[in-house]
């Protein structure tokens, strides 16, 4: 019988992509929220003569269609370039090569240093060839121990990402709610979203229930991060002055769009949803777009 999640591994990156929006933007978060110790997990380190607000550099180029996940100045004539990639394959080097090119336009005389950040399955291909090399490696999260990323709440929502059978990454996501709840400051809700989204890759869905429900993570706790965003704010404004249902759908297509990324289905989704008791909690919980589709 392949679970639920088996399935998503098997099917997820068919293509050599192994794009999924939702996986990267809890990753840029991360990213965002403690730089020097996302950076520390990738083995670089960050120069104190670049100041911090000159670090972050813009993703997309002039003239190509690829966005970076991230773009960092490392240090005076340094770069760093990361991939979140949910399942490395075939044809991901070739791919690292084309940012390569791209950033090296965008930024002449650099040295950059580009590392792929698997968090489930597969390997970095190479393109390696006598003298020719692509200057990129690979961080694969399920070779590491989990309790490699639960001294920090900032990386603690990869832990379930790391070495172990499913019992261990059970405990390690556990675990990595508490850190977070503990230690997490004024981005709890925040960090408490990137490890409920990233846990879905490795956890089936009834085990991440009965954890939450343990650890007394609610809903509410994780509809918090994204009522503090801009978007959120606008649409509960606008929620208020329009009071209407039409106010609802907007509310809940923006929440899915948050979620899952860009899809054609999810206006005529919304517009189910806002006839439905618990819609806010439906979608929260929901793992992907199919579940809420099937069930709306």
């Amino acid at each position: 019988m392949i679970t639920r999640v088996q399935e998503r591994r098997r099917t997820a990156g068919q293509d050599g992509a192994g794009s999924d929006q939702r996986f990267d933007r809890s990753m840029r978060r991360l990213a965002h929220a403690d730089l020097d110790g996302f950076c520390g997990l990738l083995g670089v380190e960050l120069s104190g003569e670049v100041a911090p607000a000159a670090r972050m550099l813009p993703t997309t180029f002039p003239g190509v269609t690829r966005t970076a996940d991230l773009l960092v100045r490392t240090a005076p004539g340094w770069l760093l370039h990361v991939e979140y990639q949910l399942t490395a394959g075939k044809g991901l080097a070739l791919r690292m090569l084309d940012y390569r090119a791209a950033i090296m336009t965008a930024h002449p005389g650099q040295h950059l240093v580009q590392v792929v950040v698997v968090l489930d399955g597969g390997r970095l291909d190479s393109v390696d060839s006598g003298a020719f090399r692509l200057g990129c490696r690979a961080l694969y999260l399920r070779e590491h121990p989990p309790d490699r990323f639960l001294g920090s709440p900032v990386l603690a929502p990869l832990a379930s990402l790391g070495r172990g059978t499913p019992d261990d990454l059970a405990r390690a996501y556990t675990q990595a709610l508490h850190v977070i709840g503990t230690e997490g400051g004024d981005r709890v809700a925040e960090l408490l979203e990137s490890a409920a989204t990233l846990a879905t890759i490795r956890l089936d869905a009834p085990i991440l229930d009965k954890i939450r429900r343990e650890v007394g993570m609610t809903v509410e706790s994780v509809a918090e991060f994204y009522a503090q965003t801009d978007s959120g704010k606008f649409l509960v404004e606008r929620g208020r002055e329009e009071g209407r249902e039409e106010g609802r759908e907007a509310t809940l297509a923006e929440l899915l769009r948050e979620r899952f990324g860009a899809d054609e289905r999810i206006p005529a989704l919304a517009q189910r949803l806002a006839h439905r008791p618990a819609a806010l909690r439906a979608v929260l919980e929901a793992a992907s777009l199919d579940d809420l589709d099937s069930s709306s």
